[in-house]
Parts: C-alpha cells; sequence; structure tokens
C-alpha cells in the first residue's frame, strides 16, 4: 500500500493495494446432498494457489471470514460464505489474482453442484507511492542521526493511502518485538520510540526547507 521508513534495521518506500470481497455458496434445492460447506475450504486452497501461482512474495491472500448455515454439527450446509483479502503492489497483478479466484469459485460450484449466489467486490483501492523527497530526507536524517535503515513495502493498510491521493506521503516506521503489531504481545523499546521521534522531528525540518 504505502511507503514507509523505519529506523534501526527496518525498511522503506513502496506502494501496497487492497481488495476484499466475498463469495456466497448455496445448494442448489435439486441435489441437497451436496455440501456447501466443502465448497467454502476448497475456495479457500484455491485463494493460496493463485496467490502462490503470481510468483511474486508481496501478492498475498487471505480468507478471514468463513462462516456456515445453519451451524449445527449433524446438519449438511445449505449456505456457505467467504470473505477473502487480496492484496499487491501491483494492481493489475491482484486484479489477475481476483479473476483467478472468481472462475474458480465457478468451477468449484459446478463440480460441487452448488449454486454460488453471489459474488461482490467490497472495497477496492489503487496503490500509492512514498513521495521521493520525503524519502531523501528520511535517508539524510538516518544518516545525520547514525541510525540503520531499509526500504520496505507495507501489506497493511494505512490512512496515508488515502492521504497520498491529496499530499505527498511517506511514513516512519520504528522496530517492534518479533515484529508484531496489533497484538497483545506488541512492544517498542524507549530508545526506538525515542529515534523515531528524532527522526520525524529532523525529517520534518528538513522538509520545511524545500
Amino acid at each position: 500500500m504505502v511507503g514507509e521508513w523505519m529506523t534501526r534495521a527496518e525498511e522503506m518506500s513502496g506502494e501496497y493495494n487492497f481488495l476484499s470481497f466475498f463469495f456466497f455458496f448455496q445448494l442448489n434445492p435439486s441435489t441437497a446432498l451436496n455440501d456447501a460447506g466443502l465448497a467454502a475450504p476448497e475456495l479457500a486452497l484455491a485463494v493460496e494457489k493463485h496467490v502462490l501461482e503470481s510468483g511474486s512474495i508481496d501478492t498475498v491472500g487471505s480468507v478471514g471470514i468463513l462462516e456456515l448455515h445453519p451451524g449445527a454439527i449433524n446438519s449438511i450446509p445449505s449456505k456457505s460464505h467467504l470473505e477473502i483479502d487480496t492484496r499487491d503492489i501491483d494492481e493489475m497483478r491482484r486484479n489477475t489474482v481476483i479473476e483467478k479466484i472468481h472462475r474458480s469459485a465457478i468451477t468449484i460450484s459446478k463440480n460441487r453442484r452448488v449454486r454460488l449466489s453471489e459474488f461482490k467486490i467490497i472495497n477496492q483501492d489503487p496503490p500509492a507511492l512514498s513521495d521521493k523527497s520525503m524519502i531523501k530526507a528520511m535517508q539524510a536524517s538516518s544518516q545525520e542521526l547514525n541510525l540503520s535503515h531499509k526500504l520496505m513495502i507495507s501489506r497493511a493498510y494505512h490512512d496515508s493511502l488515502f492521504m497520498a491521493r491529496i499530499s505527498p506521503m511517506a511514513m516512519i516506521f520504528i522496530p517492534c518485538y518479533k515484529g508484531y503489531s496489533h497484538r497483545p504481545e506488541e512492544y517498542s523499546s524507549p530508545e526506538d520510540i525515542a529515534n523515531g521521534v528524532k527522526m520525524l522531528a529532523l525529517t520534518l525540518s528538513k522538509l520545511s526547507l524545500y
């Protein structure tokens, strides 16, 4: 989605984009013994397959929601619902993966004699690039502060994706314990937090002169 800068052994620069959508399988009434619940995990495996087929480490996909109806242990599911998230730095490559997943869903529904009752894109955003002048200022700041750094592509969904539409954008990231984020174990040392603040202040002072 976005470019970002990290102090000490982390990364900077780049882009990412995001698309989420869902599929809805239902039993075909004329073949009531067919299992809509089995169509769902088969499609989840297809998501993995098509993501890996892209050949890029920047193509990612996940099935974060999979719901079965009626949800009883002794009932063959009559409906299944999946929500899928795919991301890539290349919008065309991401969209190719989406199309492959959609075709797989159609094929799975035919082979398992269930009905693909709905396919809907929930959200879709283009990639965003970090501003080169901001990256240059960050590099200079890092060197002056004697902090190590490296380029990075973020796979998260930051506000900077939208800010890039109206202004130059870049991000400063600092190290976290084992890279954890948005979980209870997330931790950054006071030293790393202080380095991040210094990086931000020095970068802003440099940008004020442009």
